[in-house]
């Protein structure tokens, strides 16, 4: 999934504390390496792959590997991953996600609809895809990225950036998502100047009283989307769980009939 636009610091970082953050962000990106390549590596081949020196990606696997996350092999000096990353994100999932609940329930989900499923969550002003469940629509090669801002100024002021944004704002009040809006203004997302906010505050407040929010393809959207807020255990950021493809509904008795699928599904009543 796409790299999520990063929280600002609150403090300047020195020198030290930047070399610090980039070793931390190669480190996840040679995890990531792996999950998306299934198959032993040697340093160059990492290094190649990332973009980086091969000095800087020696350095992280022999890190890695003294603290038992890679396993090395002196003779063909390749590196993979040991099942020490795997008991480590089992551990993280069973503490705060309740086990494999999200991931049966994204799969349960794509079962249900023949539709890729998405996990998303809030990260500051932007939403950020986590986790992606592929279904009968082939329409994209790449992991879909929903590496976008919460809300966006159009014609009509104030709106959530996507169907997505949408449910995930249906966790905040109405003041926080004023505070929000606020936010982003201040970083540079719609108009400096202070604008009205009742527009954003009627759609969120729409998709909160029905539970769901609806995206219908059009001619600039390929796919149609139903996205619907989700409770996650030790949570302390909002998540919304969603289904995509090209053809889920064609008239209101489908949209109807998928919605309530979607739900019942999420629920625990399918």
């Amino acid at each position: 999934m796409g790299e999520c636009t990063a929280i600002t610091a609150q403090r300047p970082l020195g020198a030290g504390d930047r070399a610090s953050v980039k070793s931390a962000l190669r480190a996840l990106d040679v995890i990531e390496y792996f999950s998306a390549n299934a198959t032993p590596a040697r340093t160059v081949d990492v290094s190649e792959a990332l973009g980086i020196p091969n000095s800087s990606a020696d350095e992280i696997l022999r890190t890695l590997a003294k603290r038992g996350y890679l396993c090395f092999n002196r003779t063909t000096k390749r590196y993979a991953p040991s099942y020490k990353i795997v008991g480590t994100a089992n551990a993280i999932e069973q503490g705060f996600f309740g086990g494999d609940r999200l991931r049966s329930l994204m799969t349960k989900l794509r079962d249900e609809t023949g539709a890729t499923v998405c996990l998303t969550t809030q990260n500051d002003c932007w939403i950020e895809s986590v986790a992606e469940v592929r279904g009968d629509w082939q329409g994209h090669t790449q992991p879909l990225d929903f590496e976008r801002e919460l809300i966006c100024y159009g014609e009509d002021g104030w709106r959530p950036a996507t169907n997505f944004s949408g449910a995930l704002l249906a966790w905040h009040s109405n003041g926080e998502i004023i505070e929000l809006a606020d936010r982003s203004r201040e970083i540079g997302i719609g108009p400096r100047a202070p604008s009205l906010m009742k527009e954003l505050i009627d759609r969120v407040s729409r998709i909160r009283a029905r539970g769901f929010a609806l995206c219908q393809r059009n001619d600039s959207v390929q796919v149609d989307s139903i996205a619907c807020p989700l409770r996650v255990p030790n949570a302390v950021t909002p998540f919304a769980i969603g289904i995509l493809g090209q053809h889920l509904f064609d008239n209101e008795r489908d949209k109807a009939k998928m919605v309530s699928t979607v739900q019942a599904v999420i629920g625990g009543r399918a």
